[in-house]
């Protein structure tokens, strides 16, 4: 029998065997060699209490809206050093450091 070892939001920790592992960490969830086959072969890092798997994001809300603000301000910083760059203008350190040769 297989076992995902999980945490408190039931985010995959590791994968264990009966047959191989003599300690299971806890907390653990029963699954089925097909449920523990589909986790591996789509990259499925949550398992619910049934032993069914799926992608999940465990990002926080304010986790997932930082890293959206750092992407768009990366693209317009890089989007100014373009900008400068066709007029000629001197680039900031920053915009330069967005600059790939």
């Amino acid at each position: 029998m297989k076992k995902a070892h999980v945490d408190e939001n039931n985010k995959l920790l590791g994968w264990y065997d009966t047959e191989i592992h003599t300690v299971i960490p806890e907390p653990n969830i029963d699954v089925t060699d097909e449920q523990w086959q589909n986790s591996i072969n789509n990259n499925h890092n949550k398992v619910n209490a049934d032993g069914s798997t799926e992608s999940f994001d465990f990002r926080t809300e304010a986790e997932r809206l930082a890293e959206e603000q750092a992407a768009t301000d990366y693209a317009n910083l890089k989007a100014s050093a373009k900008a400068k760059l066709i007029a000629g203008e001197p680039l900031s350190e920053e915009e330069a450091d967005t600059i790939v040769l």
